[in-house]
């Protein structure tokens, strides 16, 4: 049970601030227990804590170890308090950024995504369809890998009934355009279902893999055209030289490095039945956790590889080392941020 006090809390340093809040990692004193706080003004616009409320309700919705919980939520002087636990290496963009510039090694990704299928299969389960499933939204720790960030998600239950489909989306966002699925940037009569999730695991499998987010130095309509046409993006490994698939790499350097790898045939499978253009042929959650690429966790666990990691997990720390000087310092930002929670 967390305080509603702000003082029994001391906050160590300022992991992301923008202009509507600031994100902190602190210690909560009376088990000195290591937390993230989202502070929040609530001095803003209505539908700012409309949006506000929105994430905290979703956040209450779902109970599962692999999805990030909010631990406590409670009003202080004017500000929103908003308690998380603590993940410690942070998003998995942010450690593609620092670490594995190149990519993850494939057994990591293995388990991370054996995790996040877990959190898929009970969010599923619930009728609920994720809908900005990312490497910025998966966060990882020495244990486990978790699913955040729930503003985009829907829900097929309205008024009592289960929809079969649903019709348009905050998942067609721009900034999650490249991680969309054909179905939802059709915007047609026909609709999407928790399938369009399943796309988007295949596109953040090759994000991850190859180290830098799909489509990345394509035009918008040249990306969805693409993804209409079902031209898919390749893993960039030894069986992609003299490929004429589809890469969109900036880096030819870069590109060459990742040519020096070889991703098993297991994992090329996995991405093309995750990236299938026809929703009704691609896996379900509970029947893509039964694919023989997730055999290589049998023998491994996400503490093995970072203990194997070590050295350069901590380098990506993206925790600043300066210390805050109060609760309710006056920040000064020029710009908002968009967190990974």
């Amino acid at each position: 049970m967390f305080s509603n006090s702000i003082s029994d809390y001391k906050l160590n340093s300022t992991i992301k601030a923008g202009k509507f809040g600031t994100v902190y990692k602190a210690n909560y004193l009376n088990t000195n227990k290591c937390i993230v706080i989202k502070k929040i003004s609530v001095e803003q616009q209505a539908d700012k804590l409309a949006m506000l409320c929105e994430d905290v309700l979703k956040f209450r919705q779902f109970k599962h170890t692999n999805i990030h919980s909010i631990l406590h939520c409670f009003v202080y002087n004017s500000y929103v308090y908003m308690v998380f636990p603590f993940m410690c290496f942070g998003n998995c963009q942010t450690i593609l950024e620092n670490v594995f510039t190149s990519g993850f090694p494939e057994i990591l990704i293995a388990l991370i995504f054996r995790d996040i299928m877990c959190a898929l299969m009970y969010i599923h389960s619930h009728h609920f369809v994720h809908g900005s499933l990312r490497a910025k939204n998966i966060l990882l720790d020495h244990k486990k890998a978790v699913l955040s960030n729930f503003r985009d998600s829907r829900s097929f239950i309205n008024e009592g009934k289960r929809a079969k489909v649903l019709h348009g989306s905050t998942a067609g966002r721009k900034e999650n355009l490249n991680w969309s699925a054909p179905e939802i940037l059709y915007q047609n009569l026909y609709g999407y279902t928790e399938k369009s999730d399943l796309y988007s695991i295949g596109i953040t499998s090759f994000e991850m893999a190859n180290g830098f987010q799909p489509f990345m130095d394509s035009e918008l309509t040249l990306m969805c055209t693409e993804k209409i046409r079902g031209n898919l993006p390749s893993l960039s490994d030894r069986s992609s030289q003299g490929s004429t698939s589809v890469n969109f790499s900036r880096d030819p350097v870069h590109s060459a490095m990742n040519n020096q790898r070889t991703f098993s045939d297991d994992f090329h499978q996995y991405i093309e039945i995750c990236l299938n253009k026809n929703p009704t042929c691609r896996w379900s959650a509970q029947k893509l956790m039964t694919h023989s690429f997730f055999k290589q966790c049998r023998n491994s666990s996400i503490s093995d590889q970072v203990k194997v990691l070590s050295v350069e997990f901590q380098r990506c720390s993206y925790i600043p080392d300066e210390p805050v000087l109060a609760a309710d310092a006056n920040l000064n930002h020029s710009e908002d941020v968009k967190w990974s929670f």
